[in-house]
């Protein structure tokens, strides 16, 4: 018997083969434990172990040297597959032995625009050091565009992958595919939104719900009573901000009112990045603002474009309409008028979900999160009622 042929007994054989042949060599040996310690490393991985049994139980159940059990968990240390602590033992570090098998996928709308660059940056600050490569796919928020990048993942599965949900308001129908990506192995967690058909996957994302209480709360506390909103149609956080606001509203003893709520979706989104298309921000100042005193925006994008569309209708700024929007980006800090908003940490939604994605490859306990708000007050909400 050769001894790549040895290597792929099981403990059972090889102890028969040992106790035939008399001494086998160490390199072998020690080989062959390497080899059961990494399926053992997959399986503790699927059950959330991160700890590694001692010395003494890995020489019990190999029936080898405390030297030999010493050389294997060496070798797989030097693979990156496991990592020594002083005086605690060796933990699992959810990395693969092969470089192809510890590439995580980043499924995001843009990689160019907006908030994403910084947080592509962020996630590869995490990954990076813990000796992971990433994989950047753009979907634009389009469905197909999701399911065409789905497809090809399935013929080449990634280790992981951190998932950004395209128009996560609707229904979406590339469920299937993420439901076989996970049966092949490959983790999920979802950035900023989720699909709720798929409960068990990990997500961090925004406080949303505590964010709009946030904002109304303060537009409230200025003296406004008639306070609109502007959200997304198809996206989940749109969907929470609205929710968010509207229970506010209710909870203060506001006028609720839907004709104050205004709606778009990310065709509208896409004509105004590309092509200033203001339309339906124009619209909406003649049709749903024109009573309110004060509106809530669903980031500071829309902020930043509607400044422009109330200039232009004939409001005095801030005075004649307060304005507060989620996200605190360069879109607010205008030469116009710099816009309040809200904002986390800085790096913190990329960095929870790169983090969230290693503890899960290594067995660690993880579960999904949310990011508080802070508000950051600017002009655009500076004159009291």
């Amino acid at each position: 018997m050769t001894g790549i042929q040895i290597l792929y007994l099981n403990r059972e054989e090889f102890v028969r083969f040992f106790n035939m042949n008399g001494e086998v060599p160490m390199a072998i040996k020690y080989r062959w434990v390497a080899e059961r310690l990494e399926l053992m490393i997959e399986r503790q991985i699927q059950k959330g172990i991160h700890k590694l049994p001692t010395e003494q139980e890995l020489c019990g159940r190999y029936r080898v040297s405390r030297q030999t059990v010493r050389t294997a968990l060496k070798l797989l240390e030097q693979k990156g597959l496991i990592a020594g602590k002083q005086g605690s033992g060796y933990y699992i570090t959810g990395r693969s032995a092969k470089p192809q098998g510890n590439v995580i996928g980043i499924l995001i709308s843009s990689d160019q625009e907006y908030i994403y660059p910084g947080v592509i940056t962020d996630i590869r600050s995490i990954l990076s050091p813990a000796g992971f490569t990433d994989r950047v796919f753009t979907t634009d928020n389009s469905v197909s565009r999701e399911r065409e990048i789905l497809l090809s993942l399935l013929k080449n599965p990634l280790r992981g992958l951190i998932v950004e949900g395209s128009k996560s308001a609707l229904p979406n129908p590339n469920l299937d595919l993420y439901r076989r990506l996970m049966k092949t192995g490959c983790r999920l967690v979802f950035l900023f939104n989720y699909y709720p058909a798929l409960p068990d996957c990990l997500c961090v994302k925004d406080d949303n719900y505590y964010g709009s209480t946030l904002l109304v709360q303060y537009l409230a506390a200025q003296g406004h009573r008639e306070i609109g909103g502007i959200f997304k149609a198809d996206d989940l956080q749109g969907a929470e901000r609205y929710q968010g606001y509207m229970e506010a509203m209710r909870d203060l003893g506001l006028p609720l009112s839907d004709e104050r709520v205004c709606w778009y979706g990310s065709r509208e989104l896409d004509r105004l990045l590309h092509s200033r298309d203001t339309r339906f921000l124009r619209n909406m100042v003649t049709d749903c603002l024109s009573g309110c005193t004060a509106v809530v925006c669903y980031n500071d994008i829309i902020a930043y474009y509607l400044v422009d569309e109330l200039l232009l209708a004939g409001y005095e700024l801030p005075s004649g309409m307060a304005i507060a929007a989620f996200d605190n980006t360069y879109f607010s800090n205008s030469d116009v008028l710099t816009v309040t908003t809200l904002s986390h940490q800085p790096h913190e939604m990329g960095t929870r979900a790169a983090e969230a994605m290693i503890r899960q490859l290594s067995g660690l306990p993880v579960s999904s999160q949310e990011a508080r708000w802070k508000l950051n007050l600017k002009e655009s909400t500076q004159t009291q009622m």
